[in-house]
């Protein structure tokens, strides 16, 4: 322990400071043109033990990321100097986000702080922070590679944090408020975005700036992306990737699906956004939208067909700076006494919480989460209890009622919204306002 503890002390002890290089051709790598807003915080005392590296960085302020600061540094191929920043920027934000982490979860009552589900993510964010707080200062591609090997490890392991978020507070309810769950979820679950979208961002950027860096590889060809972020993501081709998904999932759950169609703007239109996080926005409202219009209008037998339901409308529109999606059903709305809760956590029609596989918040390289996107959903019912699920071997349809916040919570992440309006007895129109570059 002594012989750790003194690693971590070397590891951060403190050095110079990065300082900002003269600016360089932008051809073929990329220079921020300033870096002062994202100088780290003075580095920690010398002498530290692992607990006290913990303290010190669960002190360092943690904020939402902008669309500004995934762009800061242009789009890739980077060169050298620039990716180690980027680097050493990301390490230093991970290690005071994860031991924010640690440091809420330890702030849990007894009980459930020994939920095996919150005990099991409280365990990850730990070895989290210990494993990345044995790195030290990035000066070198080494460096960065070691970096990116912790990281890519970190993003895989924590890919079910949120399914084991909801069925440990599940198994907690009557020790904690719900005011209380829900501000740990709301401050949980933005953080965790924030720690996604930091780790990913610089995977995607070492990945797409690394081969130019080495004239020995082959050089890839200049993406549309700065990072995660598509600077050409088309919305129309991403609503329907996720209805098709969708529909496959409500047949294979009713035994039909209803109709979909788009409207507004062109196929063409591009915007620049993070699909993953907008992939599971639709792929939730679009499962809430179709499973209404099912239930609302009869229960299917072997003889009805697609056209025998509604169609569900989706509506796009896009002015500068952002991107409103509207989704209609005649699903039936929602009961009047419900409206205010659909959007607290675990509150869902489907009278069960299923044990989850996997989380669907896996911002994928190429928007292929679909397949693990479907997990939450829900709106209408009551709250969660029971014992049955909608479920089959294609994925989940509802269960969990984590569907409707954590959308929301997407939404919001870069300044946008969502919100509904029922129609009590005949349909629901949802808002999706996402900002876009």
């Amino acid at each position: 322990m002594l012989r750790r503890a003194a690693a971590l002390a070397r590891a951060h002890a403190p050095r110079r400071a990065v300082a900002a290089a003269p600016a360089l051709a932008l051809a073929p790598h990329r220079r921020v043109t300033s870096l002062a807003s994202s100088q780290p915080a003075p580095p920690p005392p010398t002498d530290v033990s692992p607990q006290a590296l913990l303290s010190y960085y669960a002190q360092a302020p943690t904020r939402t990321l902008t669309y500004p600061e995934l762009t800061m540094y242009g789009p890739p191929p980077l060169d050298e100097p620039t990716l180690l920043h980027s680097a050493e920027r990301t390490r230093r934000e991970l290690l005071a986000g994860l031991a924010r982490r640690v440091s809420q979860h330890l702030s849990l009552p007894y009980l459930p702080a020994t939920n095996p589900s919150l005990a099991k993510v409280h365990q990850l964010y730990s070895s989290a922070f210990f494993n990345l707080s044995s790195i030290p200062e990035i000066k070198t591609l080494a460096d960065n590679e070691r970096l990116c090997k912790v990281m890519a490890q970190m993003v895989e392991e924590h890919r079910d944090n949120i399914p084991l978020l909801a069925k440990g507070f599940k198994e907690s309810r009557k020790y904690l408020p719900d005011a209380t769950i829900t501000d740990f979820l709301d401050r949980a679950i933005r953080n965790r975005i924030s720690l996604r979208l930091m780790a990913e961002q610089h995977l995607s950027l070492s990945a797409a700036s690394l081969p130019f860096l080495r004239p020995a590889d082959a050089l890839p060809s200049p993406p549309s992306r700065v990072g995660i972020l598509d600077l050409a993501l088309k919305p129309y081709d991403l609503i329907t990737n996720c209805a098709e998904y969708v529909s496959l999932l409500c047949e294979s759950t009713y035994g039909v699906a209803p109709k979909y169609r788009i409207e507004g703007g062109s196929p063409d239109m591009t915007v620049g956004s993070i699909g993953s996080h907008l992939e599971y926005i639709l792929t939730e409202l679009l499962k809430n939208s179709f499973r209404a219009t099912i239930e609302h209008n009869d229960l299917p037998h072997a003889h009805m067909l697609s056209s025998d339901f509604p169609e569900v409308l989706v509506t796009v529109s896009t002015v500068p700076g952002a991107m409103t999606i509207r989704i209609r059903d005649r699903g039936g709305g929602i009961p009047p006494e419900n409206v205010y809760s659909v959007f607290s956590y675990a509150f869902t029609s489907v009278p069960a919480l299923p044990d989850p596989d996997f989380d669907p918040d896996s911002p994928a390289a190429a928007y292929g989460g679909t397949a693990n996107a479907g997990y939450y959903g829900g709106v209408g019912g009551g709250p969660q209890g029971g014992e049955s699920a909608l479920t089959t071997n294609v994925g989940t349809l509802a269960g969990l009622g984590f569907g409707l916040p954590l959308s929301r919570i997407y939404a919001g992440y870069f300044g946008g919204s969502l919100d509904l309006v029922s129609m009590y007895g005949w349909g629901t129109d949802v808002y999706c306002v996402m900002k876009t570059l």
